[in-house]
């Protein structure tokens, strides 16, 4: 559907219009004044103590015009900044991106910090608080995928009011919906790919400039193609293959081996965690070749990285015995399998005791049985295999229905539609592995609580009204190296 809405778009727009657009941004840009303020800031965890402890932060943003310099101030007392540290800045299409990474920074501790350059002009202060140690047995994260800036406010809301109670946020993919862009209301002859980034960052940064903020990557973080993007043999080439989105982010991949923002690693208390690539990174991906022709992927060998990160995780599971995986694309979901993607890592996960995977894609909530090869294993008090969940509600441009589900709870609407919205509305839509499903553009994401070594508690929520929808308890005898 998607591609006939871009040739329909296509046929009213000329290349010399885009043209001339193009040309105009960028006189436009060259007549701003000197002074940048930077937008979109954004926190990721990075750096390695020698015992595996994220020690740093990396702090991004965003300018019209390049910068003299790409500083971050801070210190650990409001107002009063004793360090100060350069990072670099780089455009890959037409506005800057700057990333920064602190020195080693004092575990579990609040830090003030500005952002920009002396002469163009500082932001406003901000806060982050650093990474705590491996022996913080107790802490909290919450993961989702698919969120945009259509329909996603009232996660993004939520976020923000909760955000001195968690320790990090995980983002599996979606991140923005730049490639939507060009059916928002004034965007059909407008190149809005860009500004939709922006409009995001910017809804964001509240919390993410304050919480670690920690992205995959998705379908549509692709490539770019709106008419202004399929006109223009510039943008399309600049935008393809995950640009802006290695542009706009700095994740661990340095520290972790990685690659990029495709995969990588990262530990935060008792959890190894790890973002994986489902959309070009195994055989038979869906990503590898996009439909405006242009090739994606070719970023390396990921599962032999992803084996070794999961065996050396596995191995260390008395300073850390939790690991979980994220991506975008669910291996189990309904009643269907992805087999290319089950084929490249479900044995991994297997092997080395993935506790849990987090997926998005689809646009509903899915809590799964611990499954492996299709089998079941219908218990959450110390399974073998991997429990798998979905969370690819968090509110995006293409959860239409989305708004008018804001205000009723789960009981009210049982109530008025005499049947459980436990289950799909469909008949045999469910797998063996189906437990809880919470779709028709119902928007949410999960909360996890680690208790301790061996236990947690998983929740989803739905943020139009803050109700805990559906609960669950993990268990996992980590005593034991698989």
């Amino acid at each position: 559907m998607r591609f006939f809405i871009v040739i329909a778009v296509m046929i009213l727009v000329a290349s010399s219009s885009s043209r001339n657009h193009h040309n105009a941004a960028f006189a436009f840009a060259a007549a701003l004044p000197t002074r940048n303020v930077p937008t979109g800031i954004h926190v990721a965890l990075a750096g390695d103590d020698g015992r595996g402890n994220s020690n740093r932060i990396s702090v991004s943003w965003n300018t019209v015009n390049n910068t003299a310099s790409s500083i971050v101030k801070y210190g650990t007392v409001s107002g009063k900044y004793d360090v100060t540290v350069t990072g670099s800045s780089g455009a890959y299409l037409e506005t800057f991106n700057h990333h920064t990474v602190t020195e080693s920074l004092a575990p579990g501790q609040t830090y003030y910090y500005v952002v920009g350059d002396e002469l163009s002009g500082l932001s406003s202060e901000h806060a982050f608080k650093s990474a705590a140690l491996e022996d913080k047995k107790q802490f909290s994260f919450l993961a989702f995928a698919d969120l945009g800036v259509y329909n996603g406010d009232s996660s993004i809301n939520y976020i923000n009011s909760i955000k001195d109670q968690v320790d990090l946020v995980w983002h599996g993919g979606d991140v923005s919906y730049a490639d939507d862009s060009y059916t928002h209301f004034g965007c059909f002859t407008k190149f809005c790919y860009e500004d939709t980034i922006d409009e995001y960052l910017q809804k964001i940064e509240p919390w993410a400039s304050f919480l670690p903020y920690m992205v995959a990557p998705g379908n549509h973080e692709a490539n770019c193609h709106d008419a202004s993007c399929l006109f223009d043999s510039d943008r399309r080439e600049k935008l393809n293959n995950f640009t802006a989105y290695n542009g706009r982010y700095r994740m661990p991949s340095v520290e972790s081996q990685g690659v990029l923002n495709m995969h990588y690693s990262f530990n935060y208390g008792s959890a190894h965690f790890v973002s994986v690539d489902t959309e070009t990174g195994y055989p038979g991906a869906a990503e590898e070749r996009s439909y405006i022709g242009l090739p994606c992927g070719g970023f390396a060998d990921q599962l032999s990285w992803l084996e070794n990160d999961l065996k050396k995780a596995n191995e260390n599971r008395a300073e850390r015995p939790w690991i979980f995986v994220s991506g975008h694309h669910p291996m189990y979901q309904g009643n269907t399998i992805n087999k290319d993607f089950q084929t490249a890592m479900e044995d991994l996960f297997y092997k080395y005791g993935v506790d849990l995977y987090f997926a998005g894609h689809v646009h509903q909530y899915e809590r799964n049985y611990p499954v492996y090869k299709g089998v079941v294993e219908a218990t959450y008090s110390n399974p073998r295999a991997t429990t798998h969940v979905l969370i690819g509600g968090a509110g995006n441009d293409e959860m239409h229905n989305a708004q008018v589900k804001q205000e009723k709870t789960a009981k009210e609407e049982e109530e008025e539609q005499g049947s459980s919205l436990w289950r799909p509305a469909k008949t045999g839509t469910n797998g063996a592995w189906t437990v809880v499903v919470d779709g028709d553009d119902h928007v949410g994401i999960s909360k996890v609580v680690i208790v301790d070594d061996s236990t947690l508690r998983f929740d989803y929520i739905r943020t139009s009204n803050g109700e805990v929808f559906d609960t669950f308890t993990l268990t996992r005898d980590h005593s034991k190296v698989y």
